[in-house]
């Protein structure tokens, strides 16, 4: 960690209520079928950040958990609720758009 860096903040995203009525607009206009999703399931099936602000993430164990004083554990995957989880997700359904 370099010093001055802010470690609690993650960029991630966000598109805006606009955006979902354009398309319910054109979908409609076309007479397109929509379909939704939780995304929440998502997250856990976004790629790992290795690098950056946010990218490297440690939690201590839950009280009444029996392990050795100053343990903590890496999370592999990225959790809902992680700040830089929303960006993972980003990152991941980008590449493979790209892809396609």
């Amino acid at each position: 960690m370099k010093e001055g860096e802010d470690y609690e903040d993650a960029f991630a995203p966000v598109p805006h209520a606009t955006l979902a009525r354009v398309i319910i607009s054109i979908a409609a206009a076309e007479d397109l079928e929509l379909h939704s999703c939780d995304l929440a399931q998502a997250f856990i099936q976004a790629d790992k950040l290795d690098e950056g602000v946010n990218g490297l993430i440690f939690i201590s164990p839950p009280k009444g958990w029996e392990e050795d004083e100053g343990v903590v554990y890496e999370v592999l995957c990225p959790l809902y609720g992680i700040p830089s989880s929303a960006r993972a997700l980003h990152l991941t359904l980008t590449k493979w758009f790209k892809s396609q």
